[in-house]
């Protein structure tokens, strides 16, 4: 009858060490998708600040042209082209 405890207790042991493993391998599998989320989202803005700094260029197309001569200074020509 003791052997028959004995055996229990060693199958109710191997459960629950079973479960702690699997608790832990889930545990740290969780911590390595955080850290691979985390990795990407600082990829990612890198990346977008990389954009939109290459955006801020001059001569690329988004870059205003501002007529900086004074109305004094311009010739007939400039001064229709403005109207």
């Amino acid at each position: 009858m003791s052997s028959d405890y004995l055996l229990i207790a060693l199958i109710v042991a191997g459960f629950g060490l079973s479960g702690v493993y699997f608790g832990a391998g889930y545990v740290s599998w969780h911590r390595y998708q955080a850290a691979e989320r985390k990795k990407e989202l600082s990829l990612r803005e890198l990346h977008a600040n990389r954009l939109r700094d290459e955006n801020d260029v001059p001569g690329s197309s988004t870059v205003q042209v501002v007529d900086r001569v004074p109305e004094a200074h311009r010739t007939a020509e400039q001064l229709k082209e403005v109207v």
